[in-house]
This record gives C-alpha cells, structure tokens and sequence, in this order.
C-alpha cells in the first residue's frame, strides 16, 4: 500500500533534523566529519535530499529546514489544520495546474515540430499515418479490437510493446487507457496511429507500478488496429 506524501514528508522532515542542523551556528559551519556519525548523518542527509527531490522538486529546501527548527523550537508557524490545508491547496491546485502548463506547453512543442500533429479537445495530441478501413472501427467500449502497439515515456525509452505479449495483443476497448481508447477510434481496421497523451488521459496522478510508470506521466503511442471485433 502506498503512503500518502503527506505521511512521507512527516517521516522525512524527523530524519532532516539531522542534515539541517538545529540553530544558526551549525548552520553557518560545514560538516567537519571528525567521526564516522559524522560521516552517516552526511550520508543521510544526501539519501533525504535525492528522496525529496523524487517526491517534488520545487519543494524548498530552506523551509523544510525552517519547518523542522520551529517544532523543536515549540514555535510551528502552522497550526496542524492550517498545515493539512496548504497541503491540500499545494496538491490539489496549484501541483496540479503546474503540470497541466508544463504538459500543455510540451505538446503544443510537439506540434509546432510537426505540423501533422493535431490536437483533440481532450488534449490529445495525433497523427493518423494510416487511417485504414473506417468501415470496421472501434464504436463502443465492448468491442475487442486487435491492437500492435509501443508504448514510449518522454524519455523515448520503450515503457511497454505488443512484442512482450506475442506480437499481437487481444483487448476489450474499455480495458484500455481514455487517450489510447479515443486514438483507436480515429482509425479503423489496418490503421496506424501516432499519439501523444497528456497523463490525465493516460495513467494519471497515480500512475501505473506494474510498468514503472510514475505519476502525471505523458506517454507516446504508436499504434496499429489490426482488427475490430463488434460486440
């Protein structure tokens, strides 16, 4: 089961007490390494710092610290509602609309690249290479359709294939991701299909463990519709 962020940062911030230091005179020193403690609260503090970074990387260093000096102090600045409701306006506005600008503005980079790429309302953003047979195309989510299909990260690197699953692949139109479902119905029998999702038509927040990929994720499609079996 995962833990919420809000219960990881809680562990993390206990453990950055160590690298942060509690008062303005370690503050301004380095770390001296007389002992190996010394050396292993470091080391802690490095693995606490990658671990931040993974879990947000605008989140401010310099405040975390802040945060942790002010509980030893006594002095939180933070009631604890007060903090679970930044926490909440920081998760489920203004992280999310911060992604939505930086997805945005990677897709419509995408499109200025080539100018085959179109954009759905949905945000999907396409080209049909190859729009095949529109007279057996996918209509409703109880249709099974033949699929060969990459899929890709931001990355390039291939996330999953077809090729792992015997060339081919046997799936229900439901079972299969918002963007991918509304790609496979732009083409028919024999098409293929380019696409670029946008992570709320994908895997979104809470992304997908089995393929390793991570929460608010674009991912790349390339797609054929071998065959469409009507339900």
């Amino acid at each position: 089961m995962k833990k919420s962020l809000f219960a990881t940062a809680t562990i993390l911030s206990a453990l950055l007490f160590v690298a942060c230091g509690g008062g303005e005179a370690q503050k301004q020193s380095l770390p001296t390494m007389q002992t190996s403690a010394d050396s292993m609260s470091y080391v802690l503090g490095m693995n606490i710092g990658r671990n931040l970074i993974v879990a947000d990387s605008m989140i401010n260093v310099e405040m975390v610290c802040q945060g942790i000096r002010d509980v030893y102090s006594g002095e939180p600045k933070f009631t604890d509602e007060e903090a679970r409701m930044a926490y909440m306006k920081y998760m489920n506005y203004d992280n999310y609309e911060r992604i939505k600008a930086f997805e945005s503005q990677f897709l419509e980079e995408i499109r200025r690249g080539d100018r085959k790429f179109v954009a759905t309302t949905s945000g999907l953003t396409y080209k049909v290479t190859d729009v095949g047979d529109l007279r057996s195309v996918v209509r409703n989510n109880r249709d099974t359709m033949l699929v060969r299909y990459r899929m890709l990260n931001m990355a390039g690197e291939v996330v999953d294939t077809t090729y792992l699953h015997g060339d081919t692949l046997r799936i229900a139109a439901g079972d299969v991701p918002k963007g991918v479902l509304e790609a496979t119905k732009l083409i028919g029998k024999g098409g293929h299909i380019e696409a670029w999702l946008p992570s709320p038509l994908g895997f979104g927040a809470e992304g997908c463990d089995s393929l390793g990929v991570g929460p608010n994720t674009i991912l790349y499609y390339e797609l054929w519709l071998v065959d469409v079996e009507k339900r």
